[in-house]
């Protein structure tokens, strides 16, 4: 059984140690707010015995309404209007606050303040957090079958992810997210097809990208995706990638394209070969302890908002790629596109790994992505 296997993908006890050291250290960081927050604050909500409302009502008042709940929500998106990530996270909170009429308020923390994803999502089981919105790479750490959207060459276009995504496969993972990793599954985002560019020279085949250093999430499929191609997957947050580009720590990074922009990654990479190898979802949970504490309007107000804010960054991460992609060739970046069959063929050995490993369920899971 794959339970079995969890201990590989969420690290040595050490690191694990460190990092929950990590978040207990923010929760004192935190403390200000949270007493203001979800926990403590919606219990004199629920004290009060308010009668049910429509939620559309809930923001009616002409009068000033005290805020009754403050969540802290956190990403390691960079503040960028481009970035679609950090969008999402904006328009939530405008969504929450507007139809909450203030009840609800959302205090944000961007750009990885609260650490990076994996430190995010150990933050929300732990409830030092209440939510964040993450790539869903991450979560392979804690869900191993998250790991099935990740799979290089998977996805052929927006609309095939969103067959998926939102389909059958979408739904059973995200109820394994709740199950295995102890949080609120709310909804799925968009990050977009990934990419990958350099400082050493245009990489068109499998053949060129041999040998180099490239910066990766820490994710076991897109580490031995790297790895299967010849170069030295290097994981490394985001906060700390321009830093390294700059300095030649790591010769490359792979990233959506609107990743790309809004972290600038263009000043400090010269080639940019559109491959599409991995489609980024992200994922957006709450705090099992926190989601508990709302009211049953509370949790669908937020449930919609939800949906909401999805709908409108997918919109824009589909409209906006020509853009971003304009943005890097204006500033200098030399772009290419490559020979898709044989970096699959050479991506294939992951494929075969997994089904080694961990049996056929999980490879199954992927190629019934792939055809549907």
């Amino acid at each position: 059984m794959r339970e079995n296997k969890r201990g590989e993908f969420s690290g040595n006890e050490e690191n694990k140690r460190k990092r929950t050291g990590k978040i207990l250290t923010l929760a004192a960081v935190l403390a200000a707010s949270m007493m203001m927050g979800c926990s403590s604050s919606n219990q004199d909500v629920k004290a009060q015995e308010q009668p049910e409302t429509a939620i559309q009502d809930m923001g009616k008042s002409s009068e000033a309404i005290p805020t009754d709940i403050t969540l802290i929500m956190a990403n390691a998106a960079p503040v960028s209007d481009v970035n679609h990530m950090y969008q999402y996270c904006q328009k939530f909170k405008e969504l929450v606050e507007e139809k909450s009429g203030g009840r609800i308020g959302i205090e944000i923390h961007p750009n990885g303040e609260l650490g990076g994803e994996r430190d995010l999502v150990e933050g929300v089981q732990l409830g030092t957090v209440d939510i964040c919105f993450v790539a869903s790479a991450p979560l392979g750490n804690f869900v191993p079958d998250t790991l099935a959207f990740d799979f290089p060459f998977l996805f052929w276009d927006f609309e095939h992810v969103e067959k998926v995504m939102g389909g059958e496969i979408g739904d059973d993972i995200a109820a394994q997210i709740e199950s295995q990793a102890g949080v609120k599954f709310l909804s799925w985002g968009v990050n977009g097809f990934r990419h990958f560019c350099n400082n050493v020279k245009p990489v068109k085949s499998p053949e060129d990208i041999k040998g180099m250093k490239i910066r990766t999430m820490e994710n076991k499929i897109h580490m031995e995706t790297f790895s299967a191609l010849g170069t030295d997957p290097t994981p490394m947050g985001t906060g700390e990638l321009y830093t390294a580009l700059q300095q030649g720590t790591v010769d490359g990074q792979e990233n959506p394209l609107s990743n790309i922009v809004s972290s600038c990654f263009y000043e400090v990479q010269k080639y940019l070969s559109l491959s599409n190898h991995i489609y980024s979802t992200s994922v957006f949970v709450f705090s099992d302890k926190c989601w508990d504490s709302l009211t049953e309007e509370q949790q669908n107000l937020v449930y919609e908002c939800a949906e909401e804010a999805k709908q409108v960054t997918r919109d824009l991460t589909e409209s906006m790629d020509e853009e971003y992609l304009q943005t890097c060739i204006d500033a200098g970046m030399e772009v290419n596109e490559i020979d898709v069959e044989a970096f699959r063929e050479a991506s294939q050995p992951v494929w075969d790994y997994y089904e080694s490993e961990y049996g056929s369920e999980l490879v199954d899971l992927v190629r019934s992505a792939q055809a549907s």
